[in-house]
């Protein structure tokens, strides 16, 4: 071996080497935007819902229009339960 640039260290099993999810940077700038936990896990309370609480991983549930505008409302999902962002009263990350 006359040169080696790159070592890789990790703990455990061989790890698995994936290319970066290119939404990434969209669903950070989207969660800064309308300060929304994209992606986490987190406790919902909603007013106007059928369900006044819920808690799971917060996903779009369709992307919002380009440019990103903060008083769109957005279109979210925890699991199967659809509802809007103008619906959050308020949220907390879980652990």
């Amino acid at each position: 071996m006359d040169q080696q640039n790159e070592f890789l260290f990790a703990d455990g099993a061989e790890p698995i080497l994936a290319m970066p999810d290119p939404r990434a940077g969209f669903f950070l700038e989207v969660s800064q935007i309308w300060n929304l936990p994209l992606g986490q896990r987190a406790r919902f309370e909603l007013r106007g819902h059928d369900l006044p609480e819920i808690s799971g991983r917060l996903e779009l549930a369709r992307a919002p229009d380009l440019p990103l505008n903060a008083r769109e409302v957005l279109q979210l999902s925890v699991g199967r339960i659809a509802f809007k962002s103008t619906q959050v009263q308020g949220w907390s990350l879980l652990d």
